[in-house]
């Protein structure tokens, strides 16, 4: 190892960039740790890709236009400052009159890729979530979801916070799917009245405003389930999709007993 660190071109490029390198994603990681997934999908991974690459772009920089005023300074540990600061505080740097042009353009470009990763990891979040809900058509499936979902996430959460969070999220669940149950009643009971009372057979169905007020109310829940999960993807991992994909299955393939009923209680 100290023959290799002997060789000019280990000590001075390739040794300072995997330093640099290492040092952005950690920044990466603390700066989103709260926001979403990084290697979530091929877009976020490559937005990823590339402020990494620019920090090491712009550290190289620093180290050979600097560095000569400043032999005494290791160029890994340069590489090491420049990663943990220009990722997480690009503003800051740009701010620098003494930065080198070449490095502010660099930096600049870091700022655009944080601000588009930031709007893809909540992008990516909303796809999944909504995708895992996307595909209910009736309360009672929901509900079956949402509880074990719910119940997933409990165990998942190792903070009591985040339970007690997950729990807060799940109760508007439940509360919105008791209207939805409500909502369907409501509507069952008006068809039958109205065929009781002989109205003509087109309207012995629910009509188009009554099967808006159901998709609205249903849509409503769904989106709170949404929410729910939503929490989950940013503290839990990504093993935990499986599980969640395959509670979706099985609440997909049941068979409620009726279509209607009355609410939760």
């Amino acid at each position: 190892m100290h023959e290799l660190y002997a060789q000019g071109w280990f000590a001075d490029f390739a040794l300072p960039i995997g330093v640099c390198a290492l040092v952005t994603w950690i920044s990466l990681v603390h700066r989103f740790s709260d926001k979403g997934r990084l290697l979530g999908t091929v877009r976020s991974a490559a937005l990823c890709c590339g402020i990494i690459a620019c920090t090491c772009a712009a550290a190289l920089l620093t180290i050979a236009l600097l560095l000569p005023h400043a032999a005494d300074v290791p160029p890994a540990v340069a590489a090491a400052a420049a990663g943990g600061a220009l990722a997480p505080r690009v503003r800051q740097q740009q701010n620098q009159q003494s930065t080198p042009p070449f490095v502010a353009v660099i930096t600049l470009g870091i700022a655009v890729l944080l601000s588009e990763l930031e709007r893809r990891l909540v992008h990516d979040m909303y796809i999944h979530c909504h995708r895992l809900v996307r595909d209910f058509e009736n309360v009672a499936q929901l509900r079956m979801f949402a509880f074990e979902a719910r119940r997933h996430l409990r165990g998942c959460a190792a903070a009591t916070k985040d339970r007690t969070t997950i729990n807060t999220l799940y109760e508007e669940v439940d509360q919105l799917l008791d209207d939805a149950t409500k909502v369907e009643a409501d509507i069952e009971a008006r068809c039958r009245q109205r065929e009781v009372q002989e109205f003509p057979p087109e309207l012995h169905t629910p009509t188009r405003e009554e099967a808006e007020d159901r998709r609205q109310a249903l849509a409503m829940a769904m989106d709170a389930c949404a929410r729910m999960l939503e929490f989950g993807y940013r503290t839990g991992k990504r093993s935990g999709d499986r599980e969640l994909t395959r509670l979706r299955d099985e609440a997909l393939a049941a068979r409620p007993l009726a279509t209607t009923g009355t609410p939760h209680p």
